[in-house]
This record gives C-alpha cells, sequence and structure tokens, in this order.
C-alpha cells in the first residue's frame, strides 16, 4: 500500500479571541477598586507604563463642551454644615433615588456596545444562574426568588412565602437567596435598604470598618443627617467619618433601577484603556 500525500482545502469557523479582547473581558467584570490596584500592579512592573492624568485626556465632548461659556459654578466648602450633610446623604433622604448625571458616550468597541445594551433584571439574573449551577432544585428556587424583586432589585416577597410556592424547605430558600445575593448587580435581592448597602460594604471587603457600623447600628441617624451624634457612639471625630460617609454615598441604593426601561442611564467607564 502506497503512502501519498495529498492536500485538502476545507472551509471553517472558529471563534478566536484576540489578546486585547481577552483582556477587556477581564476587565469588564472589575470593580473601580479592583481596576486601580491592577493599574497601580502593571505600572510596578512595567516602568515605561505612566498614569495620565484624567484631565489630560480630550474626548470629543470635553473639546465641544470647552468652545462653550462655562457656567459660574459655586464655592464648595469644606465645613460640615446643613448643605454639606444635603451633599453627602442627599440620595438617602428621600424615597426617590437621584441617579448620577447622565453622560453621551460615543464610539464604544464593539464588545462594550454589547454589554451595555439594556435588558431586564430577571433575564440578567436568571443568567448567572444558569451559569453558576446545576442543580435544578436551587435553580428554581432562585426563579422563584428573581420573579418576586422589584424594579429596584428589592425582594418582596419573604422567604417563607416563596418556600410555601412549592414546599421547599425555608433552609433551602434561605441557600437560594444568598447564592443570589452575591450576583452583580451587588446589593440585588436584598429585604430592605439597610440589607442592599450591607451586601455592597460585604462586597468592597469592609466588614469590622467603621463604614460597616454606621450602616448596621446607625443608618437611621445618618439618613437624619445626625453626624455629630454618630461620631459620639462611634468615638471619633466627626472628620474622621468623612472617608466613611464617602464610601456610603457611593454605594447604589436601587441596584435594579439601571435594568428599568424608564430610568435609562448611559454607562460611564471607570477607566480609559
Amino acid at each position: 500500500m502506497a503512502i501519498a500525500q495529498k492536500l485538502h482545502t476545507k472551509l471553517v469557523q472558529k471563534l478566536i479571541l484576540t489578546p486585547s479582547l481577552q483582556q477587556a473581558i477581564k476587565l469588564l467584570p472589575m470593580s473601580t477598586l479592583e481596576l486601580a490596584d491592577l493599574l497601580n500592579q502593571e505600572m510596578v512592573e512595567n516602568p515605561l507604563l505612566e498614569e495620565v492624568p484624567t484631565e489630560d485626556l480630550q474626548p470629543v465632548e470635553q473639546a465641544q463642551a470647552e468652545k462653550a461659556p462655562e457656567a459660574p459654578t459655586a464655592e464648595k466648602s469644606d465645613a460640615w454644615d446643613d448643605a454639606d450633610y444635603e451633599y453627602f446623604f442627599g440620595d438617602y433622604l428621600d424615597d426617590s433615588y437621584r441617579p448620577r448625571t447622565p453622560q453621551e458616550v460615543k464610539e464604544l468597541p464593539p464588545i462594550e456596545n454589547t454589554l451595555s445594551t439594556a435588558g431586564s433584571l430577571s433575564d440578567h439574573l436568571m443568567w448567572q444562574l444558569s451559569l453558576q449551577t446545576s442543580d435544578l432544585q436551587l435553580q428554581e428556587i432562585g426563579g422563584a426568588i428573581i420573579g418576586n424583586l422589584d424594579d429596584d432589585g428589592y425582594l418582596v416577597a419573604s422567604v417563607e412565602e416563596i418556600a410555601g410556592m412549592a414546599d421547599w424547605p425555608v433552609a433551602d430558600v434561605e441557600r437560594a437567596l444568598q447564592h443570589i445575593q452575591t450576583f452583580d448587580p451587588i446589593g440585588v435581592a436584598a429585604r430592605d435598604l439597610q440589607e442592599c448597602l450591607w451586601l455592597q460594604i460585604r462586597h468592597l471587603s469592609l466588614e469590622g470598618t467603621i463604614t460597616e457600623k454606621i450602616v448596621t447600628e446607625h443608618l437611621r441617624l445618618l439618613q437624619n443627617h445626625q453626624v455629630p451624634e454618630i461620631a459620639r457612639k462611634l468615638g471619633v471625630q466627626i472628620e474622621d467619618l468623612r472617608e466613611h460617609v464617602e464610601i456610603i454615598r457611593n454605594l447604589d441604593p436601587k441596584p435594579g433601577s439601571r435594568f428599568n426601561p424608564s430610568q435609562s442611564q448611559y454607562v460611564i467607564p471607570d477607566v480609559y484603556v
């Protein structure tokens, strides 16, 4: 039997992830703090990299804005007066959350356009649930929990009520709820504002800090502008609370609202690559 070499051609389709696409996929799920740590590490390892201040960047929108006359801005005060209280705690003073100012984002790469496409909160959570567990009962209970979330991402049914839907053990419902509370957006499936903020604090690894104590023990005082009283109870100076209050102010009290079509918001990048 003779051995011969032959040349064959065929057309096939393959999914190839370029290095830049792999890097984008790696960066997307990171929080702002994780991105900052990664960038600092890269600059330490690569001496050719340098940090460019944000103000040095000149996007199209900024260049156009520079042509328009600037509106006068009020000078900020560092004093802890009533205006400062309103600035720090304004998001928690009433039932309506004031979202950050929308900004238009143009000419984003295709992958970012795809990930920024509006979708329902339930679809987003069900997709994560299907990826993270193959347990059919956990998926069923998780689906029931997700189906009982309001537009802001809060659980509107009790654990006992959900357990009674199909005679599930309450312990299994609690386990499924704790699993879903680790999903994106962080803070989803909370039963009240305090739990919502605490889930985000846990995600930031701030357990055992003054920030956590303010949320778990003195949230009502925070909502009522009683910062001096919080400082007295914690045994710290008022100025020492500024950093912790700033962290709380940047938490999202309505994590599911960005999936609500009636409250469309634009995606603002945390980092320029």
